[in-house]
């Protein structure tokens, strides 16, 4: 009796160890299975292309991370601020932390405007600056790809005299990329295209302009009387020095 039941407890007891191993077994799998798959997961995220300046990452799906409007908007008045917005002392600096902003070909086009309009050169020559102000951003992230406008004035000085502000548009899209140091949007400005944009002149910048001329024609006179120059005749315009080219094309390459 005592054997029969010995071996009835023996029996159990291996039977208990027996699925308690089984049952650590199926966890040990169901672990190492979800491991590997993400493991898979997380690599397949990423794709490397090879270039000649190395191999770098690239996304080869579109991301998980959230960007809203705010951010894109911010993002593109960051850029239109600091590549058209320079004088010749910001010139350089503005640019390098502009481009990163936008696509390369993009990037080159503005830049090849500006150097074919010697905005430089004109800077340094009239101890001119160009002040940009943001009229407005609208971007449009409803729909891939993300689509937006930005409209702008240019208000370029030389020395302390205002000309006639320059209006400025483009359309563009929106693409996602990594983020940097020098793009901590993670976007990046992509088919960036001038559009018209012809906004009138409020009435008190227009006045502004008049009396600043008219402050101009004044000094002019009173420099020439003073050196015993002929005054004009009343009535006719002292003529303005000829300044040949624009600091700042309004529509560079278009």
């Amino acid at each position: 009796m005592d054997s029969a039941k010995n071996l009835s407890t023996s029996f159990s007891t291996m039977r208990n160890l027996a699925m308690g191993s089984v049952f650590a077994l199926l966890l040990v799998s169901l672990a190492a299975g979800f491991l590997v798959y993400r493991a898979y997961e997380n690599s397949g995220r990423r794709v490397y292309v090879v270039g000649q300046t190395g191999s770098v990452a690239a996304l080869s799906a579109p991301t998980t991370e959230t960007h809203t409007a705010y951010e894109a908007r911010n993002l593109v008045r960051n850029f239109m601020l600091t590549m058209f917005g320079h004088d010749q002392y910001t010139y350089k600096t503005n640019l390098d932390a502009a481009l990163p902003l936008i696509e390369g070909r993009g990037g080159r086009r503005i830049y090849d405007g500006f150097t074919r309009g010697q905005v430089l050169q004109n800077y340094e020559r009239y101890a001119a600056r160009n002040v940009v102000t943001v009229d407005s951003v609208s971007i449009d992230m409803n729909h891939r790809p993300w689509s937006g406008r930005v409209y702008i004035k240019q208000r370029i000085f030389i020395g302390g005299e205002q000309k006639e502000p320059l209006p400025l548009a483009a359309k563009f899209n929106l693409a996602e990329t990594n983020r940097s140091d020098a793009n901590p949007y993670g976007m990046l400005i992509t088919n960036f295209d001038y559009i018209p944009y012809n906004p009138q002149v409020s009435r008190e910048e227009l006045q502004a302009l008049k009396e600043q001329e008219a402050d101009r024609q004044r000094a002019l006179l009173e420099a020439q009387r003073s050196a015993g120059a002929v005054a004009p005749e009343t009535g006719d315009a002292l003529a303005s020095p000829a300044v040949p080219g624009q600091p700042l094309p309004a529509a560079p390459g278009k």
